[in-house]
């Protein structure tokens, strides 16, 4: 049985119900790492002297999705501060849906 292009190229097998299959599977699949769920906090620098706290809800070692306070919003680059790295990492925002955001680490 020949699969359909669009779940070919998501990688989503055929067998997976509509109803399972993640509502961003771009975000699913086109990931460069695994992401491993945990519960921590990250910084966010926003200009020189503010500093918002958000939940860090996943990682992998391309990025994260972390979720961010009520009524703030994120610019396209911003620098993060997360107590497992040694270093502030300069980050990429890819996606926002709610209050998650997806974040790209850039190696720079």
């Amino acid at each position: 049985m020949a699969q359909h292009p669009t779940h070919d190229r998501l990688a989503i097998p055929m067998t997976q119900q509509r109803s399972q299959i993640n509502h961003q599977p771009f975000l699913q699949y086109n990931r460069r790492g695994q992401r491993i769920r945990v519960e921590g906090k990250a910084y966010v620098r926003l200009g020189l002297f503010k500093r918002v706290e958000c939940e860090l809800r996943d990682i992998s070692p391309g990025g994260a999705r972390i979720c961010v306070p009520e009524g703030i919003a994120l610019p396209d680059q911003f620098v993060m501060t997360l107590p497992q790295f040694k270093y502030p990492r300069t980050c990429m925002k890819r996606w926002e849906s709610g209050r998650d955001v997806g974040v790209e680490f850039r190696m720079d």
